[in-house]
């Protein structure tokens, strides 16, 4: 009997027995970039060792980064060809970042480092962001550091660990907090209440989130985190026009918040200058999209929306996240142009809604086992517009709208008709034949239009696959569940086989 791409996975734990075998070139390729990931990884553990290890015994989530080189075999399951090679570029350029901000954030660390001058001194020059809030406005003080404080206790862990938010879920509703709302935030609460978030930045910039959850836990991370915070409000009705002078005025706020705490002025020509690779950064992105409209879409897999995020919220305007981007693209033109996908597709599907953190290699399993290749996804369409550069306001009016089409904004505010009727358009516009629609059960404000995507999918003759899933919270919905849930829609209304039946059943609720 032909063994499968699960007989490679440990019982219950989704963990890989051994490297995964793609061909010779592929192999050695993939082998190459995680033997480069465990030397960014070492370079790191050893630049600065005992604060490190201080670190790891201080925070619980810490653990969780030690699951990283498995984390990223998971996100690159199945991938061959150009696929592969642009989610390692991706993942590697994401680990040298990530462990140069964790490498900022512990060396100013008071819980670390208590009483030092020198932590006292490094956190003069840290500005703190919401993780919902792009840190482009940081890019104007080039001489401070702009860390997005969610991102890395929270965000980042319940990516590599599907049961890292499991304790911080239930310390928040042993304090309680209601047990209905959203998990993210009921992550944020947990580390607030277990005082786990690192003791950094001299002043912080919130963002205006308006869900139950979200209100519910910047009250309590603002009396833990303590520093002197501004909320940035964002226009809800963001495609309005005369919303907008209201944006830019929010925006100049933040920037004077900034310059009393930092002391530093902020610098228009480094924030133009920003933009402008911003607006590179975008350009490589519509190159990817124009590819994966195209009858050999190279652009898919977990890493896609995944690295959109990071890239969109953290390295904004990063010059040499521009760089990592014009690299991927001209390994992705290049299987264009030989026009043959190194991967059976039988399926163009489109992903919307929010993805399971929980479950982020999720799009590898629907390639893989049925053929389902996720040509867009909804996370991967965020703040697209060109900021103009030609003037200071025109910028300003840029990084409104960048900011007000960011990450959990773009399709969920705006008005329902907004993550409908684009549904619809990238439905045509990617050639797709099926949806494969995310059902997060604690988000109330999705959960009000169901309806609405359910009847506009059957009007026009789409079939939509509903997947469940509660975004952190393994112990609500499994993967398992999720898997299930796809495997009985193949099966029942698209009438298809697996092309691979040993992923249609196999445990993995106990592994990372």
């Amino acid at each position: 009997m032909k063994k499968g791409a699960a007989d490679n996975i440990k019982a219950g734990t989704g963990i890989y027995r051994h490297r995964e075998w793609r061909g010779f070139r592929d192999t050695a390729y993939d082998y190459a970039k995680w033997a480069q990931l465990w030397g960014i990884l070492f370079s790191w553990a050893l630049r600065n060792p005992v604060q490190n290890v201080k670190a790891l015994f201080r925070y619980r989530w810490m653990f969780s980064y030690l699951t990283a080189p498995a984390f990223f075999d998971r996100l690159c399951a199945g991938q061959r060809g150009a696929g592969l090679r642009a989610s390692r570029c991706n993942l590697n350029h994401m680990a040298e970042s990530i462990t140069e901000t964790l490498t900022t954030i512990f060396s100013a660390d008071l819980h670390l480092h208590p009483g030092s001058p020198k932590a006292e001194k490094l956190n003069r020059k840290i500005i703190c962001f919401d993780e919902l809030l792009p840190a482009l406005i940081g890019k104007g003080f080039p001489d401070c550091d702009t860390v997005l404080l969610q991102m890395y206790p929270m965000f980042l862990p319940s990516l590599l660990d599907q049961h890292s938010p499991d304790h911080y879920i239930s310390q928040c509703e042993l304090y309680g907090l209601p047990s209905d709302v959203c998990s993210l935030p009921s992550f944020e609460a947990g580390l607030a209440i277990e005082d786990d978030y690192p003791k950094i930045g001299c002043c912080m910039l919130t963002s205006n989130m308006p869900c139950d959850s979200s209100i519910m836990t910047s009250m309590i991370q603002d009396r833990r985190i303590g520093l002197p915070t501004q909320q940035l409000n964002v226009p809800l009705r963001w495609k309005r026009e005369d919303v907008q002078e209201y944006a830019v005025d929010e925006i100049l706020s933040a920037i004077a918040f900034i310059e009393k705490h930092t002391g530093k002025k902020c610098d228009w020509e480094a924030l133009k200058e920003a933009c402008e690779i911003w607006n590179g950064q975008n350009l490589a992105k519509f190159e990817k999209w124009e590819m994966n409209r195209t009858e050999i879409p190279p652009h898919t897999g977990a890493s896609v929306w995944l690295y959109r995020v990071f890239e969109h919220q953290v390295a904004c305007g990063v010059r040499k996240a521009l760089h990592n981007d014009h690299k991927v693209n001209s390994i992705l033109k290049k299987q264009v142009a030989a026009g043959k996908s190194p991967k059976t597709i039988r399926h163009r599907a489109i992903i919307w809604s929010t993805p399971a953190n929980n479950y982020p290699d999720f799009n590898n399993w629907l390639l893989d086992c049925w053929g389902i290749e996720s040509v867009c996804e909804m996370f991967d369409i965020h703040g697209t517009g060109l900021i103009d550069t030609s003037t200071r306001e025109t910028m300003l009016y840029g990084i409104a709208d960048m900011i007000e089409t960011s990450t959990m904004r773009a399709h969920t505010k705006g008005g329902y008709e907004v993550m409908l009727y684009d549904l619809w358009d990238k439905y045509q516009e990617y050639h797709a034949d099926m949806i494969i629609m995310f059902d997060q059960i604690s988000c109330k404000g999705v959960a009000a239009i169901n309806g609405l995507f359910e009847e506009g999918a059957m009007r026009r003759g789409i079939p939509m696959c509903r997947v469940r899933h509660d975004l952190l919270d393994s112990t609500s919905v499994s993967r398992k569940e999720m898997r299930d849930d796809v495997n009985r829609f193949m099966q029942t209304v698209m009438n298809e086989t697996p092309l691979d039946a040993s992923l249609l059943q196999f445990e993995d609720d106990y592994g990372w």
